[in-house]
């Protein structure tokens, strides 16, 4: 089953589940300046609007999205069906899909056209493997976030950072298990900065090397 992994900060996790919303944010204050530019071309093409989106990522886990986008690798990676999200946000109407890399040679019209702005990104970016989530709303009903509705069927786990001690981990896992629609959630400590298994091959192999 093909999964979509939403990095974000413990707190806004936990928002996440027990409200059963997913934040959009505005992306005027990005770090990235080109996306933000692309995005601000795309709020102007329809006035008095706003344009609001939220960030996932396609594959497994990495270093990089823990540390840029999980409040520095201290985190929280929400993890959902994509056959179940795309279905619940193509009911609500709102435009979704995975991130065209191109570079600033490859730019035109036929790139450019309107449906795609919000999905298109410099290639230097390509790693990352983007999928993102946008919506264009009022501004006079919209200022600052955009909550999208969503059924809890579509989370198929969570993983909390591995820089999260043992004991804070039990009690965050405590928590959302506490939350309705949570008490079968997977809620996992994520081995990446320590695989039990690299460590246990590599005692393993230590040994046979020093007898």
């Amino acid at each position: 089953m093909a999964t979509l992994s939403r990095y974000t900060s413990i707190p806004a996790a936990l928002d996440l589940l027990l409200h059963k919303r997913l934040v959009l944010i505005s992306p005027s204050h990005w770090e990235d300046r080109n996306d933000r530019e692309v995005m601000e071309v795309w709020e102007r093409s329809e006035p008095e609007s706003k344009v609001f989106a939220a960030c996932m990522a396609q594959g497994n886990e990495t270093a990089h999205h823990w540390q840029v986008f999980a409040d520095s690798g201290q985190g929280a990676c929400v993890r959902f069906s994509e056959e179940r999200l795309s279905a619940q946000l193509d009911a609500l109407g709102i435009a979704h899909g995975p991130m065209s890399y191109v570079q600033w040679r490859e730019l035109n019209q036929s790139i450019l056209s309107n449906d795609r702005l919000p999905f298109m990104k410099r290639s230097v970016y390509r790693f990352e493997k983007e999928y993102r989530i946008a919506v264009r709303a009022s501004a006079t009903e919209y200022s600052d976030t955009y909550p999208v509705p969503l059924d809890l069927n579509c989370v198929t786990s969570v993983y909390i950072s591995g820089r999260v001690p043992h004991s804070l981990f039990a009690s965050i896992q405590q928590i959302i298990k506490s939350m309705p629609g949570c008490q079968r959630l997977a809620i996992r400590h994520s081995g990446l900065l320590r695989n039990a298994r690299w460590s246990k091959r590599l005692q393993s192999e230590i040994s046979r090397l020093g007898s």
